[in-house]
């Protein structure tokens, strides 16, 4: 197995194993390639997939560029010709030194409703004066559309 510093899984090349934290269930060629682009800004971690890769296939993986490296070992993940174990990492609460009890964020049993006004109602002032009188309006614009002609009115 080849760990990587800094995160909670763990490469393992053996074809037959049945380690209780073998994770199989990966999301995908598309979804692996995305989980692993975040390795792809730390040398450390690129070193470790070419170093992985290079025992994989025949070219020299030190002259890929990362996101080849990165397509390389999704592929090889999904033909499960490697894959990964998941480590179990212990969460202490900031400041303490275990958890003694689960703590949460914004528990629901606290959480309180709130009360809510309906929205005032919006004061829309009329578009038109009320000495406009819309029948002789329509009547003038058909009139002016029939003989082809533009109504500005005046």
């Amino acid at each position: 197995m080849l760990p990587l510093p800094e995160f909670e899984w763990t490469f393992c090349r053996e074809p037959g194993c049945t380690e209780p934290d073998r994770v199989d269930d990966l999301p995908g060629v598309l979804g692996t390639r995305l989980w692993l682009q975040p390795l792809k800004g730390d040398p450390l971690q690129m070193r470790i997939l070419r170093d992985l890769l290079g025992n994989q296939i025949l070219l020299p993986a030190s002259r890929m560029a990362d996101d080849t490296v990165i397509e390389q070992i999704a592929d090889l993940l999904i033909a499960d010709r490697l894959h990964i174990h998941a480590r179990e990492m212990e969460t202490f609460a900031a400041g303490g030194t275990g958890g003694s009890g689960q703590s949460v964020a914004f528990p629901l049993a606290e959480r309180q409703s709130r009360e809510t006004a309906p929205p005032p109602p919006v004061a829309d002032p009329p578009t038109f004066t009320s000495k406009v009188d819309p029948s002789a309006q329509a009547a003038a614009l058909v009139a002016a559309a029939s003989e082809g002609r533009p109504f500005c009115p005046e």
